[in-house]
């Protein structure tokens, strides 16, 4: 009787060990992860991007907070830039450019110091082998989420998946990633890629 009243009680001991543990793992990789998001001024990185219709695309991304991005591909004569007030679309062999307003674009998010509790909604973190998962949104939009990845051991980040309603998702696969480097402004100067005319910019 002592036996079993040994070995139920050391059980009942592992598994409150282990569900602290745990615990207090995931509390240190949310933090860390918030943390992580939060605190970096700018990202350079080359890109594998995958459409939610198997189209694949590679290229390269700075951003430089707050608000500032510039992503140019390869296979397509794309640009796709911000001055941190608007963005511009730029087809370089049409020469045309488009505007459009900065909430417009997928990774919005990540143009902002906006990784605070009281801004996403963690909805699943878990580690598999390496790495680590956390899908999180913005709480001012329920139907958006994002998922990205990070490498363990060091910890970076590896990969961001954008899910836009039931049904659409864009992969960003990161290579080279470089965070906190000193990017020159100008890349980020609509005025210097505007392929218009000069006296057509004000129309």
């Amino acid at each position: 009787m002592y036996n079993r009243a040994m070995l139920k009680f050391t059980t009942i001991f592992f598994i409150i060990i282990i569900f602290i543990y745990k615990s207090s793992f995931g509390n240190t990789n949310k933090e860390t992860i918030l943390k992580y998001l939060q605190d970096f001024n700018s990202l350079n990185s080359k890109f594998i991007q995958i459409n939610n219709n198997g189209e694949v695309l590679s290229g390269k991304i700075l951003i430089l907070r707050p608000g500032k991005v510039r992503i140019e591909y390869r296979e397509i004569p794309l640009l796709l830039i911000s001055d941190g007030k608007k963005l511009a679309s730029i087809n370089k062999e049409l020469k045309s450019i488009t505007f459009y307003n900065l909430n417009d674009i997928p990774v919005n998010l990540f143009l902002y110091k906006n990784f605070k509790t009281e801004n996403v909604k963690i909805m699943e973190l878990y580690e598999l082998e390496n790495q680590v998962v956390v899908k999180f949104r913005d709480k001012k939009i329920n139907d958006n989420f994002i998922e990205i990845i990070f490498e363990a051991q060091p910890f970076q980040m590896k990969k961001w998946t954008i899910f836009e309603g039931d049904y659409k998702k864009t992969e960003v696969l990161l290579d080279n990633l470089v965070l906190n480097e000193n990017l020159n402004i100008s890349s980020f100067t609509i005025d210097n890629v505007d392929p218009r005319p000069k006296p057509l910019r004000n129309f």
